[in-house]
C-alpha cells in the first residue's frame, strides 16, 4: 500500500519490499515460538519475541502516520516514533525513504538477533507437566460434588436404562460432551464410564489432547480392549490359549507397526464383542476420523463418549450416518452444588463459618458454577494460614484482575492456556482484545468486531470482507467455549457475549505479559515504560485515571476505553495515534480535541441514561477531519446538531444517531452526508419525536446497507409491552420509504415505525432479496381490510424468501398470511390491541395456519377494553398452526378487561336511570369508550396533558355507593398529571375545550377545562383548535364521561342527570 501511495525510488521500494519479507518471516517464527508454553521459552528468546511485537507496533503507526499524511488533510498532524510531523514533511521522498532506511536497520538487527538464538529450531515440547485433569480420573467417587444427575442423564441419553436383548439390534451410540476447559467434562464422563464398563466386553479409555500421537493412542485402545477379552471365551485347547496369552503380550509393543495394523488388530477384536470407548479431550475432527475407522460396526449397541471444548468438532463428530450422536453441553454446577464443593474445598465438610457466608457468596458468583475456577480460588483461600473476611475480600477484589499464585491458580491457567494455544495468532489477538472491557460487560457483536476490524486485529486478503471474517472470528470463540453468547436471537446467533470473570483474569494476565493492554482501575501503578502502552482501559471510580500529569504523550496507543466506572480522564491531546475511542459517561469537556485523533477509525460516545434528555453533546466542527473513520456510533448520546463537516466522513461504514432536533440544516447536512457514504454498512437512528419524512424525497439507495433501523424508544426491539406502557403515538416514518426495495441487495435486517402501512409496501418489503430479520411497527390501522402476504411478490419472485424472523406490532392486527407466504419463518412475535383489532376488523382470522415453517410464536395482547370472550378469541386463534410451534402468549393490562355482561350501558337502561348524553365533541378516531355502569355521582378526573389532552381517567359511584374507575382514555403518559378530587358538596356542571389538530394527527382534544359548583379547573393542554362546550342543565350535574380515544383523547362526551 505504502508503494502504491508514494512514488518512491528503486532503493526506497526494494528496503519495502525487504521489510515486508522480514516482517513475515518473524510472523511465522513468532507462530512458532507461541506453541511453546511460556514457562518453558528461553529467556532470550522470550525477549526477542517482545522485540519483534514492539517493532511491529511501531512500524505499523509510521505507515498509518504516511497513509494519514497522503490523505490531504489540511490539519492532519501525523506521528512517528513518538514525534509530531507536519503533513508536507512525509510528502517529500527523501523523508521517506530515510524513514524505511532507519527501520530497515532496526529488522536487520532483530533479524540477526532471531539467527544468534535458533529461534526457527524451536519445537513445542510434548507436555511434561502432569496434567491437572488427570485427578479427576482418581477423584474418590463419594467426593465428587453435583455429578449424580448429569452421570444419569448421559446413560439415559446413551440409551442405557432398560437396555436388554434389544441391544443386539442397535446402531452406534455416540454423546459429545462439550464444554470450556475446565468445566468438568472429563470427570463427568469418567463416571459414567466407570459405572457402565462393567455391561461391555471391551472398554479403552484414550486421551487424545491439543498435539496428539495417534500411534500411541491406537496402541492404548489396542491393549485396553484385548486386555478385557476373557480366557473362557477362548478354546479350551491349551495350545491356543498359549498363543493368546503370547498374542497379548506383543500387543504391549506395536512400535515397529504401522498405524493401519494397528487398526486392524482393534476391529478384529471388536468384531463380535460389544464395546464402550472413551474419547477424552478431542480438539479437531482429524484425530476422530482416524479412531473411527477401529469402531466396528456389529450393531451390539455399542457406544463412544467423547470429551471437546469445541462446539464444532462435538457436532460435525455426531453428524456421521453410521453414528447415533448426539451434542451434549455441560451445563455449570447449581448454586448449591457450587456451595458444597467451594466449602468442601477449603473446610473439608459443606459448612462455612457465619462471617464469610456474605463474601463467598460473592465470590461464587464471579465462578458462575465453573468448577475448575470454584476449585483454583479454594485452594488459594484454603492455604491462608487464617481464614478471615478481609483476606476472602482481597481475593474476590483480585478476581479478573490479577490472582495470586499458587498451584490451584496454576493449574487453570494451565487447563485454559490450552485452548489459548490452539487457537492461531489473529484469533488470540481477538481473544486478548476483551480484557479491555471490565467483568460483568455486555459486548455487543457488531461493537466487538468493528473494534477488531479498526484495530487491524481482522486481516484478509484484498478481496475479503473483513466483517464476514471477523464475524468467523467471533463464532469461532463461541465455538472454543472462550466468550459465552448472549441475547441469541431466532437464527440461534449470538448478538452479544460476555467473558467468564475467570476466562477474563486469564486473558488479562496474559494481556498484562505481552503488553496488550493495560489496564488502570487504582490498583496498578502506571507502566514504568509508557511507550509499551498499546491498548488502555481507564476504570478508575475512586480517584484520578491514573497517567502522570508530567505524561505528555502516549504516542502507541491504539485503543482509549473510558468505563462508566471511571471519574475522570486525561486529555485526549496525549494519544496522537488513537484508532478507537469509546467513552462511556461523555460530557462536552472530555471530547475536546477529538477531531484532531486523524488516525480515529472507530468513536462510540455514551451518556449516562439520567443525563440523556438533560444534557446534549456538542460535537466540534471540525469532526469532518476524522478521514479515515469507520464507525460513529452516538447513538446513546444525544447530540446538539450535526456539524457542517460531518459531510465529508466518506470512509463511515456504520452510522448512529440520536439529534436533540431535526431542522431544515441537520436534514440537509444528514442527507448529504448519507449520499457521500458510499460503503455505508448500518444506519441507526433515534428519533422519538422528529419526523424522518425528508427521507422520502429522496432517491438515495446505499447498495451495501446491511442493517437499517428507525427507533421512536430506547431499546425499542427489544422491550415487551408492559415495558412500553403506552402505544407509540408518534411515527418517525409517514410510510415506507421508497428506497426501501430490491435494489437493497444486502439488507438483511430491518427495524422500522411507519403511520400507515399499505399493500404496496407488504410487496416492497418482500422483494428485499436478503432480507432475514424485520421489525415493523404501524400507528395506524391501514384499511378495513387486512394488508395480504403472500406466497409471491408482485411478479413470480418468492416473497420474503429469507425472512425467519418477524415482529409486528400495531394496535390492530391488520395482516392475514395466505397459502405459501414467508415460507422460512421460523420465528414471529405479535403484538396487538385486542379491542381495536375487534373493532377494526371484526375478527381474529390472521392464517397463522399458513406458516409451515414456523418454530416459535410469541404474542402479546393488550387486553384494555376487551371482554373476555374477545381476548380468549383472539388467543385461540394463535392456536391455529400444526406444526405446533413453542408458543408463548402474554395478556397485559387483564386488570382493565370488561367481563362479557359488562357491555356498554344500553341506551333503554340509561333513559330508566334518567340519564341524559351531551356531545360528543370531537371527530370519530380511535375506539369507543364508555362507562360500565350507570353512575350515580362523580368523584375524581385525572387529565395527563401536554401540548393536549393525552388521557383521561375518572372515578365514580354507583347507586349501591361501590366505586369504579374508568380508562385511561388516550395511551400516553402526558408530561402533566393534573388530579381534581371532587368536595362531597361540589358537582361537575360544565365540561369546554378545543379540538384541533397534532402532529401527524387530526381533531383530537387540545384542551380541557372543568368547572364546578365550587371552582373552575384549567384549562389542561394548550387550547389550540376549534372550542367546544357541553354544559348541564340547572337542576343536573355531570357524573360521568364517554368518548373516543386512541393514541390519545379524540372525542369527549357527558352523562348528566337530575339533582
Amino acid at each position: 500500500m505504502l508503494t502504491d501511495e508514494y512514488k518512491l525510488h528503486k532503493g526506497a521500494k526494494e528496503g519495502v519490499q525487504y521489510i515486508r519479507d522480514e516482517l513475515e518471516s518473524m510472523e511465522a517464527a513468532l507462530a512458532k515460538v507461541s506453541e511453546v508454553p511460556p514457562d518453558l521459552l528461553d529467556k532470550q528468546v522470550k525477549l526477542w519475541a517482545t522485540k519483534v511485537r514492539k517493532m511491529s507496533y511501531n512500524i505499523e503507526d509510521t505507515i498509518d502516520s504516511f497513509m494519514v499524511s497522503s490523505s490531504g488533510s489540511s490539519t492532519a498532524c501525523c506521528c512517528v516514533g513518538g514525534k509530531s510531523l507536519l503533513p508536507r514533511t512525509y510528502k517529500a521522498r527523501g523523508d521517506i525513504a530515510a524513514e524505511i532506511e532507519r527501520i530497515k536497520k532496526e529488522v536487520e538487527e532483530v533479524s540477526k538477533r532471531r539467527e544468534r538464538y535458533k529461534v526457527d529450531s524451536i519445537v513445542a515440547p510434548a507436555p511434561s507437566a502432569s496434567d491437572p485433569r488427570l485427578l479427576a480420573l482418581y477423584e474418590d467417587e463419594a467426593k465428587l460434588v453435583g455429578i449424580d444427575q448429569s452421570r444419569e442423564e448421559i446413560i439415559k441419553l446413551l440409551s442405557m436404562e432398560g437396555e436388554g436383548e434389544g441391544a443386539s439390534e442397535q446402531k452406534l451410540k455416540l454423546i459429545s460432551i462439550v464444554g470450556p476447559g475446565g468445566m468438568g467434562k472429563t470427570t463427568l464422563a469418567n463416571a459414567v464410564y466407570q459405572k457402565l464398563e462393567g455391561k461391555f466386553e471391551c472398554t479403552a479409555f484414550v486421551s487424545v489432547s491439543l498435539q496428539p500421537n495417534m500411534k500411541n493412542i491406537l496402541s492404548s485402545i489396542l491393549r485396553q480392549v484385548t486386555s478385557k477379552i476373557k480366557d473362557d471365551e477362548v478354546d479350551n485347547d491349551k495350545n491356543k490359549r498359549v498363543r493368546r496369552q503370547e498374542s497379548q503380550k506383543h500387543y504391549g509393543n506395536t512400535e515397529t507397526w504401522s498405524e493401519k495394523e494397528i487398526i486392524d488388530k482393534i476391529r478384529h477384536a471388536l468384531e463380535k464383542r460389544r464395546y464402550l470407548i472413551l474419547i477424552d479431550d478431542i480438539w479437531d475432527e482429524k484425530p476422530w476420523k482416524l479412531i473411527k475407522c477401529v469402531l466396528a460396526e456389529n450393531k451390539l449397541g455399542n457406544k463412544v463418549i467423547m470429551t471437546t471444548r469445541n462446539v464444532d468438532v462435538a457436532r460435525s463428530c455426531c453428524s456421521s450416518d453410521k453414528v447415533d450422536g448426539i451434542v451434549h453441553e455441560l451445563q455449570p454446577l447449581s448454586d448449591c452444588d457450587s456451595e458444597q464443593l467451594f466449602y468442601y474445598k477449603i473446610f473439608g465438610n459443606y459448612g462455612c463459618p457465619a462471617e464469610l457466608k456474605v463474601v463467598s457468596q460473592k465470590i461464587l458468583e464471579k465462578c458462575e458454577g465453573w468448577p475448575l475456577g470454584i476449585i483454583a480460588i479454594a485452594s488459594l483461600l484454603a492455604n491462608k494460614p487464617t481464614q478471615t473476611k478481609d483476606q476472602w475480600c482481597s481475593v474476590y477484589n483480585s478476581i479478573s484482575t490479577g490472582l495470586e499464585n499458587n498451584h490451584g491458580v496454576k493449574d487453570m491457567r494451565l487447563i485454559l492456556s490450552l485452548s489459548y494455544r490452539d487457537m492461531p495468532l489473529q484469533l488470540r489477538a481477538c481473544l486478548l482484545y476483551l480484557s479491555i472491557f471490565p467483568e460483568d460487560q455486555i459486548i455487543g457483536r457488531d461493537d466487538l468486531i468493528r473494534r477488531w476490524i479498526a484495530e487491524d486485529l481482522v486481516r484478509g486478503r484484498q478481496d475479503d470482507n473483513l466483517y464476514e471474517l471477523g464475524d468467523k472470528y467471533f463464532n469461532e470463540l463461541i465455538n472454543r467455549s472462550m466468550i459465552q453468547p448472549t441475547d441469541v436471537d431466532a437464527f440461534g446467533r449470538a448478538q452479544a457475549c460476555k467473558v467468564h470473570d475467570l476466562v477474563l483474569e486469564f486473558i488479562t494476565f496474559l494481556s498484562a505479559e505481552e503488553d496488550f493492554v493495560t489496564i488502570l482501575n487504582g490498583q496498578q501503578p502506571f507502566p514504568p515504560q509508557p511507550d509499551s502502552i498499546h491498548r488502555l482501559s481507564l476504570r478508575n471510580s475512586k480517584g484520578e485515571h491514573g497517567i502522570p500529569q508530567a505524561t505528555k504523550r502516549l504516542p502507541h496507543v491504539r485503543t482509549l476505553f473510558v468505563s462508566s466506572r471511571a471519574n475522570s480522564m486525561p486529555p485526549l491531546s496525549i494519544f496522537p495515534v488513537l484508532r478507537v475511542l469509546e467513552l462511556e459517561q461523555c460530557t462536552r469537556r472530555n471530547i475536546r480535541g477529538v477531531e484532531n485523533l486523524v488516525h480515529l477509525r472507530y468513536l462510540r460516545l455514551s451518556q449516562a441514561y439520567h443525563y440523556y434528555y438533560d444534557v446534549c453533546i456538542k460535537l466540534p466542527e471540525e469532526i469532518g477531519n476524522l478521514q479515515f473513520l469507520q464507525t460513529l456510533d452516538l447513538k446513546e448520546a444525544r447530540i446538539k446538531e450535526l456539524p457542517s463537516t460531518v459531510v465529508h466522513l466518506r470512509q463511515v461504514r456504520v452510522l448512529e444517531i440520536s439529534l436533540r432536533k431535526w431542522d431544515k440544516r441537520c436534514e440537509e447536512r444528514l442527507l448529504q452526508c448519507l449520499c457521500n457514504l458510499k460503503q455505508l454498512e448500518a444506519l441507526y437512528i433515534f428519533a422519538p419525536d422528529y419526523s424522518l419524512d425528508f427521507m422520502l424525497r429522496v432517491d438515495w439507495a446505499p447498495s451495501h446497507l446491511r442493517r437499517f433501523t428507525v427507533c421512536a424508544r430506547q431499546n425499542e426491539e427489544n422491550a415487551s409491552l408492559t415495558a412500553f406502557v403506552h402505544w407509540l403515538a408518534f411515527s418517525p416514518f409517514s410510510t415506507l420509504p421508497k428506497w426501501i426495495n430490491s435494489s437493497l441487495s444486502h439488507l438483511s435486517n430491518l427495524s422500522i415505525v411507519v403511520k400507515i402501512l399499505l399493500q404496496e409496501d407488504i410487496l416492497s418489503l418482500g422483494c428485499l432479496p436478503a432480507l432475514c430479520s424485520l421489525y415493523l411497527q404501524v400507528i395506524e390501522a391501514p384499511t378495513k381490510e387486512r394488508l395480504e402476504i403472500t406466497e409471491r411478490t408482485g411478479g413470480h419472485a418468492i416473497a420474503f424468501c429469507c425472512l425467519v424472523n418477524f415482529r409486528f406490532m400495531s394496535r390492530a392486527m391488520g395482516l392475514v398470511f395466505r397459502p405459501g407466504a414467508m415460507k422460512g419463518l421460523q420465528r414471529l412475535s405479535l403484538t396487538f390491541d385486542v379491542a381495536e383489532t375487534k373493532d377494526v376488523y371484526v375478527d381474529f382470522n390472521l392464517g397463522l395456519e399458513n406458516l409451515t415453517s414456523l418454530q416459535a410464536l410469541d404474542v402479546e395482547l393488550d387486553c384494555r377494553c376487551a371482554t373476555t370472550s374477545e381476548v380468549q378469541a383472539a388467543e385461540d386463534a394463535t392456536y391455529l398452526n400444526a406444526r405446533h410451534p413453542t408458543f408463548h402468549v402474554s395478556r397485559h393490562f387483564t386488570e382493565d378487561m370488561r367481563c362479557d355482561q359488562e357491555e356498554e350501558i344500553p341506551e333503554l337502561e340509561t333513559m330508566r336511570a334518567g340519564l341524559a348524553r351531551i356531545g360528543p365533541c370531537g371527530e370519530g378516531g380511535g375506539r369507543a369508550c364508555d362507562i360500565k355502569v350507570v353512575p350515580q355521582r362523580l368523584e375524581s378526573v385525572t387529565i395527563y396533558s401536554g401540548s393536549l389532552v393525552e388521557s383521561l381517567v375518572f372515578s365514580y359511584r354507583d347507586h349501591d355507593g361501590k366505586r369504579h374507575t374508568a380508562g385511561p382514555w388516550g395511551s400516553h403518559p402526558g408530561e402533566n398529571n393534573d388530579v381534581i378530587h371532587l368536595e362531597p358538596s361540589e358537582i361537575l356542571k360544565e365540561v369546554s375545550g378545543t379540538v384541533g389538530s397534532y402532529g401527524a394527527l387530526t381533531n383530537v382534544i387540545t384542551s380541557l377545562t372543568l368547572v364546578t359548583s365550587a371552582r373552575t379547573y384549567g384549562p389542561f393542554g394548550k387550547g389550540d383548535g376549534i372550542p367546544f362546550s357541553m354544559e348541564a342543565a340547572s337542576n343536573s350535574s355531570i357524573i360521568g364521561f364517554f368518548g373516543r380515544s386512541g393514541w390519545y383523547l379524540d372525542a369527549i362526551g357527558v352523562y348528566t342527570r337530575p339533582l
